[in-house]
């Protein structure tokens, strides 16, 4: 009997959302917990990640866009950096 994992690694989760859609063509959805820049507290349970207008690997941010279970955009994206991830498909991030 195989336990479900509680901790990923920052970098296997950032390799997880560097991959953004599946070989047929749909969204990779995921929850995701973080700090936004301001202190606030986000959680949506489902959103995918996508594209900011700047280079994003050098300056360590990711874009999150939160989405409905049919995977349409519901509201605006959030430009959150990979040191303000909390959870990641329910389980805490880690270093």
């Amino acid at each position: 009997m195989r336990s479900v994992p509680t901790h990923i690694r920052r970098n296997v989760m950032l390799q997880e959302m560097d991959i953004r859609r599946l070989p047929n063509g749909n969204r990779i959805l995921f929850s995701v917990k973080f700090v936004s820049n301001s202190g606030n507290l986000h959680f949506f349970p489902l959103a995918f990640s996508c594209g900011l207008p700047w280079n994003v690997k050098k300056s360590r941010m990711r874009g999150i866009q939160p989405c409905d279970k049919l995977g349409n955009p519901i509201d605006h994206v959030y430009p959150v950096g990979i040191d303000n991830f909390l959870m990641y498909n329910q389980m805490h991030v880690i270093l």
